[in-house]
This record gives C-alpha cells, sequence and structure tokens, in this order.
C-alpha cells in the first residue's frame, strides 16, 4: 500500500509560478491508523463550526475550517486573517485546473514570498480524517513538512483520478489484514473518485478546511487562462476573508 500510495504522490508533483508543489520524501500517510479514518469533510457543517468566508472578485466561498484536527494552522490563518493580511490580494496562480494559490505577499522587487522568515512557519498538521477532495482549504510552503502564509483550494486532476487509478489502488487496499481499515480504504478511494480531488497531495500538505458552499466558484476560477509560469492572465481579487461560526439557518451578509 504505501508503495502504491508514494507513487500516486510522485504522479502528481506539480509545479507553480516556480515554487515547487513537490514536497520530495515528505509524507505522513504511513503513520496514519486508518481504522480510525472517519472522512469529517464529506459531513455538512455543523451549528456553531467556525467558517471562513471568501469574498472574491468572481463571487463567494464559504468554507468549514477544521480546529480539532489542525489547531496551529487554524490559529495561524486565522490570526492573519484577523489582521487583514489577506484582503486586496490577488490570486497568484492556477495549476491546469487543479487548483488555485494565493496568500503570498511581494517584496520591493516585485518578488513573491509567502513568509518574511522562517519564524512564521508552522508544522504541518496532516491527519487521517482529512484528505485533499474537491473543495479542501490547504496550506503551502516550499519547505517540506511546514507551511507559511500560503493557502490553496482543491479542485481535482481528472487525467490522473481516473477509473483505473482507483481500481489500482483498492487492489492493494484488499490486501489488508485488518477488515476495519480495508475497508476504511476502499470507502475512501470510492469517495475521491465520487467527488474528486488531488489524491498525490495527501500526506504531504495539511488540509484544514472544506468548502461547502461556492464550490463552483473554485471551479471557474481554476479555468481562468494562465501564461506559461500559470499565473492567471485575468486578475482575480481576494476582497476579504471573514472568520465566523456556521449556522443552520445563516443567510449570507
Amino acid at each position: 500500500m504505501k508503495k502504491i500510495l508514494a507513487a500516486a504522490c510522485a504522479a502528481l508533483m506539480l509545479t507553480m509560478t516556480g515554487c515547487s508543489f513537490s514536497q520530495g520524501n515528505y509524507n505522513v500517510m504511513h503513520e496514519y491508523d486508518f481504522t480510525q479514518m472517519e472522512l469529517v469533510q464529506l459531513e455538512p457543517p455543523q451549528d456553531g463550526d467556525m467558517i471562513a468566508v471568501f469574498d472574491t472578485s468572481l463571487g463567494e466561498i464559504r468554507v468549514v475550517l477544521y480546529p480539532e484536527y489542525a489547531p496551529n494552522t487554524v490559529a495561524a490563518f486565522t490570526e492573519r486573517v484577523n489582521e487583514g493580511y489577506y484582503d486586496g490580494m490577488d490570486v497568484t496562480g492556477i495549476m491546469d485546473s487543479m487548483y488555485f494559490l494565493s496568500g503570498y505577499t511581494r517584496d520591493e522587487d516585485g518578488n513573491y514570498l509567502g513568509r518574511q522568515s522562517d519564524d512564521e512557519l508552522v508544522a504541518a498538521e496532516c491527519n487521517v480524517n482529512l484528505w485533499p477532495f474537491k473543495g479542501a482549504l490547504m496550506t503551502f510552503s516550499e519547505k517540506a513538512g511546514y507551511s507559511d502564509a500560503r493557502w490553496f483550494f482543491c479542485n481535482t486532476e481528472k487525467e490522473t483520478l481516473t477509473e483505473e487509478a482507483i481500481t489500482t489502488l483498492k487492489e492493494s487496499a484488499q490486501k489488508r489484514e485488518n477488515e476495519v481499515e480495508r475497508e476504511n480504504l476502499l470507502n475512501m478511494f470510492d469517495k475521491f473518485y465520487e467527488v474528486g480531488g488531488l489524491f498525490g497531495m495527501a500526506g504531504s500538505y495539511t488540509v484544514f478546511g472544506q468548502t461547502y458552499e461556492g464550490i463552483e466558484v473554485i471551479e471557474e476560477i481554476c479555468t481562468i487562462p494562465t501564461d506559461e509560469n500559470g499565473i492567471p492572465k485575468q486578475e482575480i481579487i481576494i476582497n476579504s476573508i471573514t472568520i465566523s461560526e456556521y449556522a443552520a439557518d445563516e443567510t449570507k451578509e
């Protein structure tokens, strides 16, 4: 299973705007206890859950956050949000309809930066309950095992997340002796094929949120034409991000 997972990750190594989206050999899936896996992202948000509302120039994206699974990541993100750090930022890059990336600042020479110093880095908080399904909100840094101010939204990778690829993964899962582990893995692979996502990111980048409203905005942004470096030819602005609490009868502000 570990070799199959590693092969899947290798197949989905990505690059964008000069920043490698490969974390090299960093991947913690071999540490996961799959008998305890619950695919919480596929459950609807509950009253009182922490949410983030992304107001973009192409529409609104609403995301439930997971401080119980990624406490340090969520804390760093919400601190920046509350400081207005992301207000007015542009979408920095888009990769082949698979994801879009933001969270950069620029230095005086115009170079993109994800942090001012390594003191801002947060250790990765990958979790067996959180996966890079379509609509997942994830952190990024080029430093393996860490994240900084950058984040990206997953869309899906149709060319590699094929029925054949999922079948290969499921065949490996069938060899697991533990019945609960086996069934959990089979279910997870089925869900990836059903809802989409970027399986090759799993275990390398922290998932800390899941879109529950506005997936069509992610889809639209991910289809914007780009130059050869993945930089969108159309300006897309993150007007603001607001931290709030989910209410079943919520209405948009």
